[in-house]
């Protein structure tokens, strides 16, 4: 009868339950999970036949308050522990849980205890099915109350857990705190990139929040740009992470094209800026503007091009600005650099933009040329365009003029072409300009307007003074007075007719000191200064008669004749048999050496080229050889002494049928009777 009666149980779910008989009287034992089971008991007993009684006499499973049960996991181990209302509910717990981890080792730490929750099966269940997504993690129910923390095992189980929790929970069981971590990304790396067209981010976030933050600023930053959206959510984030990426987007955001990625906080940043200023923006961020604990570890920013691509300077007083152009930020800082060095002392402002698109050249080496040009003016600019240069202002100094001038008729650096160079010298007060005569030798100091004046000025000196050397200590200056090269020009004959001496321009004050060979010649030069000088020229003139050297013999006083010859030539005011003002310094100095050798016989012979007639020629030089006569006559030579001969064409020294042989057979020659007679 015991026998039936525990299959009878047994098959009625009453496994906990013992037997005892005693004739036909049954007595249950054991622990009853509750009270109604100890009545079910007795009733299932009760109904074997052959049963008279059956009497309870079984105990009660501890109340447990509040009731928990826990499932953990642990690399391959399950643990579960806690509370189980049964034997039965135990079995079929361990049941779901080698279903659900069928890989795991489950260990059984349940106890068992009354006052589980209604929903105690199917919680457990739905629990273990959740854990089995984990990595590792725990799933605890109190009172029917569910809390859960872990790390996912995927980004696919991270998502089944989501969508699980929010839409499968069992009835009658409550959701409470749910900790569920993505899975572990190491390294933790995140990139967004652009194409022109479309973004396209990827690798990890660690939750949807800054997921979505992360989309909406690509919209913002990137409002044409179609998303493709790749990233997956995972655990392993760096603290400040969100707020890196979202810089990394604002920065995408300044490109036409280009990338971001983040690994864990180190930013590789790479493409081509929209604009200038979003260069300028991207470069400032990463310099100065970076998140707590983000670094930069690769920047390959290309600045935006421009066209056309230029750089300039301007000084004015006490200011120098750079504006412009140039390829990168370190070249910007060494050209500013440069500029603070060139121009201490002045305030230098830099407003250089970096771009790209400069000319294929050296553009650092033409900037630095210019600047260097630019430290020479006093107020001015230097700017560069496509391999051009122009430059334009006033000088700082007449060295600093010189300097710029002899600088810019050079072959410029960095294969530049020079497009202007409007440069003035520097005004100067008193304006000084100075000759001083010296045998053989004429020094010009002072200053002249400007380089075209300074040729036409020692062009002057040539003509007047002949084969002399001419010492040119010449500076520009602006500031002359008006008129100031014809007045150099007259100063310049009278120089010319100095045995020695000097003669200065200050302004509008003319003084001519020194000594001539006869005083004829001071009253000329009197006079012509009078005569040619410019209105506005006031002349003061010291000029004495030198007393003429020791006598000299006839052979001496051929050899310097001739010498003196060698330094010029005795020209005629175009075909007429008038002097030119440009020989009377040669003619003195002629008329010089003759006066000491008195006893000596001169003859004057005048010679023509082969234009016109022979006997208009002839007649022509004979003219001109009278004229130097007379000259020579007013100089103090006797006239007895001298002969003018007019040969005309008869005694070319050169050929006719070219322009320099008429220049040369046009000449007047000097001719000493020797003793010999030669």
């Amino acid at each position: 009868a015991a026998g039936r009666v525990a299959e009878r149980l047994a098959a009625d779910g009453q496994d906990w339950a013992t037997v005892e008989v005693a004739g036909r009287n049954v007595r249950i034992g054991g622990t009853a999970p509750s009270p109604e089971l100890q009545d079910r008991a007795v009733e299932v007993a009760s109904a074997v036949d052959g049963v008279r009684t059956a009497a309870n006499a079984s105990g009660l499973l501890a109340v447990a308050s509040p009731y928990v049960w826990s499932a953990r996991k642990a690399g391959k181990v399950v643990t579960l522990s806690g509370n189980v209302p049964s034997e039965a509910t135990r079995n079929s717990v361990l049941a779901s849980a080698r279903r659900a981890l069928p890989q795991a080792e489950i260990h059984d730490e349940m106890v068992l205890a009354r006052g589980a929750p209604i929903s105690f099966n199917s919680a457990t269940a739905f629990a273990l099915d959740r854990l089995a997504g984990l990595a590792e993690g725990a799933i605890t129910m109190t009172d029917g109350t569910l809390a859960v923390s872990g790390v996912a095992t995927s980004s696919a189980s991270y998502a089944d857990a989501r969508a699980a929790f929010l839409n499968e929970v069992p009835g009658a069981v409550t959701l409470g705190p749910v900790d569920v971590l993505p899975v572990r990304a190491d390294p933790f790396v995140w990139s967004a990139s652009y194409d022109g067209e479309s973004v396209t981010l990827e690798g990890y976030v660690p939750n949807e929040v800054v997921h979505e933050t992360l989309v909406a600023t690509v919209r913002a930053v990137l409002a044409r740009a179609a998303i493709v959206d790749r990233m997956t959510v995972a655990s392993g984030e760096p603290e400040g992470f969100a707020e890196a990426a979202s810089f990394a987007v604002n920065a995408l955001g300044q490109f036409q094209k280009g990338g971001v990625t983040l690994d864990g906080l180190t930013l590789d940043i790479a493409g081509v800026a929209r604009s200038v200023d979003d260069y300028e923006t991207v470069s400032d961020g990463l310099a100065r503007g970076l998140p707590p604990g983000m670094k930069v570890v690769s920047n390959a920013i290309v600045p935006a091009p421009v066209s056309p691509y230029g750089w300039s300077a301007t000084r004015d007083g006490g200011a120098v600005v750079l504006s412009g152009y140039v390829p990168s930020r370190a070249t910007r800082d060494e050209v500013a650099t440069l500029a603070r060095s060139l121009f201490a002392g002045l305030d230098v402002t830099d407003k250089v933009r970096v771009a790209s698109g400069e000319p294929k050249m050296d553009w650092i080496g033409a900037i630095k040329f210019a600047m260097s040009e630019l430290a020479e003016l006093a107020t001015g600019s230097v700017t560069l365009g496509d391999k051009t240069y122009a430059i334009e202002g006033e000088a700082a100094s007449p060295e600093a003029f010189t300097r710029l001038m002899d600088a810019t008729g050079r072959t410029l650096p960095a294969s530049l072409a020079l497009e202007s160079a409007e440069v003035v010298p520097p005004k100067v007060s008193p304006y000084r300009f100075s000759a001083e005569r010296a045998p053989r030798r004429i020094t010009l100091a002072g200053f002249v307007p400007t380089e075209k004046d300074k040729k036409t000025i020692l062009a002057t000196a040539r003509r007047t003074l002949g084969a002399v050397e001419i010492v040119d200590q010449l500076g520009f200056a602006s500031g002359a007075p008006a008129d100031f090269v014809e007045a150099a020009s007259t100063v310049l004959q009278a120089v010319a007719r100095l045995a020695g001496g000097r003669a200065e321009i200050i302004d509008g004050d003319v003084e001519i000191d020194g000594g001539v060979y006869a005083q004829g010649a001071v009253e000329e030069i009197v006079a012509a200064a009078e005569e040619t000088l410019p209105k506005g020229f006031m002349a003061t003139i010291s000029v004495v008669t030198r007393q003429p050297g020791q006598p000299l013999t006839a052979e001496q006083c051929d050899q310097l004749l001739q010498d003196e010859l060698q330094t010029g030539r005795i020209e005629f005011d175009g075909s007429k048999a008038t002097l030119s003002r440009d020989s009377f310094g040669l003619l003195d100095r002629i008329a010089a050496t003759l006066v000491r050798c008195p006893q000596a016989k001169v003859e004057v012979g005048a010679h023509s080229d082969s234009e016109g007639s022979a006997s208009r020629n002839r007649d022509r030089t004979q003219s001109r050889a009278e004229a130097v006569v007379d000259y020579l006559v007013d100089a103090a030579v006797m006239r007895e002494r001298l002969t003018a001969v007019g040969y005309g064409e008869t005694v070319p020294v050169a050929d006719n049928s070219t322009a320099e042989g008429k220049a040369a057979n046009r000449r007047v020659e000097f001719k000493i009777a020797l003793p010999d007679g030669g």
